[in-house]
């Protein structure tokens, strides 16, 4: 029973091995998204050079009109170089931004690819279930296996909680499983993963 009293589990199967394979590969393939779309995201060595030589310029620029008249031309040849080279790296912050919505997406592609493919491999088998034939009665109490089964679903909705009473992501989880309010599907254990080090590499961003 432990420190706090409560019902022993009706634990009826347990993949442990397919949880850590599924865990391992959630979190690697996490990190590896976020990778690439930090790379991404990262302005190359060569564009902040240019950003601190338009700085520069910018400094130019003001200090020669702060020459007045006699430094017309110079500034006139200064604001001409400002312009165009604003011109450029406004381009190239918008060509970095739509390489990103483009990484973005596919690396959301790629995801549904890899679920869509564990959805498939584990189809119709449950890695974490509870067994109404595992349901412990009270002393003296006789229990039928649909009241069982009850007991084990209200288990698992409890064991689960509160991750059990929000999103489809949980539904579609359980597609296929012969018992899916009393049992955990692969999908949920390679998500949960993937959120897990999704917080944590946001947390350190």
């Amino acid at each position: 029973m432990g420190f706090i009293p409560h019902p022993e589990i009706p634990l009826g199967s347990l993949r442990p091995h397919d949880m850590l394979v599924l865990l391992v590969a959630g979190a690697v393939w996490e990190v590896l998204l976020r990778a690439i779309l930090w790379s991404h995201k990262r302005k190359p060595t060569a564009i902040r050079l240019r950003e601190l030589k338009f700085k520069e310029l910018d400094r130019r620029v003001r200090k020669s009109r702060a020459l007045g008249p006699p430094a017309f031309v110079e500034t006139s040849k200064l604001e001409r170089q400002q312009l165009a080279e604003e011109k450029a790296l406004a381009e190239l912050a918008e060509a970095r931004k739509a390489d990103l919505a483009a990484w973005q997406k596919l690396s959301r592609n790629l995801n549904l690819v890899v679920c869509g493919l564990i959805a498939f491999v584990y189809y119709g088998i449950p890695l974490l279930e509870f067994s109404p034939h595992h349901v412990t009665p009270r002393a003296g109490e006789v229990l039928t296996v649909e009241e069982a089964g009850v007991i084990a679903e209200a288990m698992m909705q409890a064991f689960l909680f509160p991750l059990s009473i929000f999103g489809m992501g949980i539904r579609v989880s359980k597609w296929g499983l012969p018992n899916p309010k009393s049992s955990v599907g692969a999908l949920l254990v390679f998500w949960s993963a993937q959120t897990t080090v999704g917080k944590i590499i946001d947390g350190i961003e």
